[in-house]
C-alpha cells in the first residue's frame, strides 16, 4: 500500500475559488479537513462506518445517451475493465466489484435524480459521474448521506474543498494547476517575454481556464494581448491572429480545440506555438480530423499512451491493452484511457482502505481517497496521484508536453516532465 503525501504543494494555486461552495455538506462549513469528514455529520452514521463485506456497489450516473454518449461511453469501458481486472485478481480483499450505470444524457437534472436513485434504490458504496453539472448537481445530497464520489471526471473549482465536501473528489487536473504548468511552458520558450492569445469556451470551464492562466503570468513577462470567447471559430481565430500574437492558448473542450485547429488552418495563421488543454487528448476524435492544421500542436499530457512508441512495450501498457481489447474496447482511445486511469485510482483507494483500521467501509474509503501517494502504472514516470485531504486536494500536479505530428498521426515528446508547483 501506499503512504499519504506529506507537506503542503504550493500549487494550491487552486482554482481557489473555493470559497463558493454548495449548501448542503454534512453539516461542515470551517474546521479541518479531518474533523469534517466524520460519520456524526452523516444521516446515517451506522452506515457509515459498517464493513462492505459482500459486494462492492459503484453507482455512475453518465450520458448513456445523447451527443455525449459515444465519447463517455469509450470512458465508462475502461473504467469497467479495470474494475473487472480487479475482480479478476481476488477483488478488494476478496469482495467483488460490481457496477451500476444509470443514463443522465449529461444533463446535471437527471444526474440528480439519478444520484437519488443510486443510493436509496441501488444502494451504492461509492459513486462516480462525469462533468462538472452533474457533480454540482449530486454533491448535496451524497455529501449528505456521506457517500463518496470518487474521482469525479470533472474540475470545477469549489470540490476540491475537503471541508466544504468532505465526499467528493476529483479525477482532473485543476485548470490552475494545468495552465500554471501552461505558463511555466511558455516561460521556458520565451525567457524574454512573448505576447499571447487566448480563445476560451464562454462556458465555466473555459473561463476557469482563462482566469487560471491570467493568475498563474502575474508576475511574468508573458503578456496577455486578447482572450476572445469561442463561439464562432472563424471570428475568433480572425480577431486572435490580428495581435500579432507568437502563442495562441486554447481553452475549451475537445470540440473547441478541433473547432480552432481547422480555423486557424482555414485562415492560414501559424502562431509559433499552439496549446491546447490535456482534455483535448484523444487523436482519433480532435486531432487526426484537424489535419495539417493540428501539425506541431503541443498537449499536456501525464498518460502513457500505447500510441506513444515510448511505451510500446511498457509492462502496464500491455496490461492495459489486453483488458480493454478483452473488453472490447479500443486501447488506443483516450477516453477509454481515462475511464481506465480513473478507476485505477479508486481501486487503489479501495485497497488501501481495506488495509486501513477503518477497513472497507463509505469511511475508510473517503479517508484513504483523501490521502493518496500513488504511482498508477500508467502514469508517466516522474507524474502521480498525490493528495492530502488537509493541504493538497488536487491529484496530477505534473506534465510531460508532447506535440501532435500530422504525417506520423502520434504524439512526440518536446519536453521533460512540468510541474506547477
Amino acid at each position: 500500500m501506499r503512504t499519504s503525501k506529506y507537506g503542503v504543494v504550493a500549487v494550491a494555486i487552486t482554482l481557489a475559488l473555493a470559497g463558493a461552495c454548495g449548501t448542503n455538506t454534512g453539516g461542515t462549513t470551517s474546521g479541518s479537513a479531518e474533523d469534517a469528514l466524520s460519520s456524526e455529520n452523516c444521516a446515517d452514521p451506522a452506515a457509515v462506518t459498517e464493513e462492505i463485506t459482500d459486494e462492492l456497489v459503484v453507482g455512475i450516473s453518465a450520458a448513456l445517451s445523447g451527443p455525449a454518449a459515444q465519447a463517455i461511453g469509450q470512458v465508462l469501458q475502461g473504467a469497467e475493465a479495470r474494475f473487472e481486472l480487479a475482480n479478476q485478481n481476488g477483488g478488494i480483499d476478496g469482495v467483488e466489484i460490481s457496477v451500476i450505470k444509470r443514463d443522465d444524457g449529461f444533463t446535471p437534472e437527471r444526474a440528480k435524480t439519478n444520484v437519488q436513485a443510486l443510493i436509496d434504490q441501488d444502494q451504492a458504496d461509492v459513486l462516480s459521474t462525469l462533468g462538472g453539472g452533474q457533480v454540482d448537481a449530486m454533491s448535496d445530497y451524497q455529501n449528505e448521506q456521506c457517500v463518496p464520489l470518487l474521482n469525479a471526471i470533472s474540475s470545477v473549482p469549489k470540490y476540491y474543498d475537503p471541508v466544504q465536501f468532505p465526499w467528493t473528489t476529483q479525477d482532473l487536473p485543476a485548470a490552475s494547476i494545468e495552465e500554471a504548468a501552461i505558463a511555466r511552458l511558455i516561460e521556458e520558450r520565451y525567457p524574454d517575454g512573448v505576447e499571447v492569445a487566448m480563445a476560451s469556451n464562454p462556458n465555466e470551464s473555459g473561463q476557469a481556464y482563462s482566469e487560471a492562466f491570467e493568475a498563474a503570468i502575474e508576475g511574468t513577462d508573458i503578456k496577455l494581448v486578447k482572450n476572445e470567447p469561442i463561439v464562432d471559430p472563424a471570428t475568433t481565430a480572425s480577431t486572435l491572429e490580428a495581435t500579432g500574437a507568437k502563442v495562441l492558448n486554447i481553452g475549451g473542450i475537445g470540440t473547441d480545440c478541433l473547432s480552432m485547429m481547422n480555423a486557424i488552418g482555414r485562415a492560414g495563421w501559424k502562431p509559433e506555438l499552439v496549446i491546447v488543454p490535456s482534455n483535448c487528448t484523444d487523436a482519433k476524435l480532435v486531432f487526426e480530423p484537424a489535419g495539417e492544421a493540428a501539425d506541431g500542436v503541443e498537449i499536456l499530457r501525464w498518460f502513457k499512451e500505447p500510441i506513444l512508441e515510448e511505451y510500446e512495450d511498457d509492462e502496464a501498457v500491455l496490461e492495459y491493452v489486453d483488458a480493454v481489447t478483452a473488453a472490447g474496447a479500443d486501447p488506443k482511445s483516450s477516453y477509454v484511457l481515462s475511464g481506465w486511469a480513473m478507476a485505477d485510482i479508486t481501486v487503489n483507494a479501495l485497497e488501501e482502505a481495506a488495509a486501513s483500521d477503518d477497513g472497507l467501509s463509505r469511511i475508510g474509503i473517503m479517508k484513504a481517497a483523501q490521502s493518496q501517494d500513488y504511482q498508477a502504472p500508467l502514469f508517466i514516470d516522474g507524474v502521480s496521484f498525490s493528495v492530502d485531504g488537509e493541504s493538497d486536494p488536487f491529484g496530477i500536479e505534473s506534465f510531460r508536453p508532447y506535440a501532435w505530428n500530422a504525417e506520423t498521426k502520434k504524439f512526440d515528446p518536446v519536453g521533460e516532465v512540468i510541474s506547477a508547483d
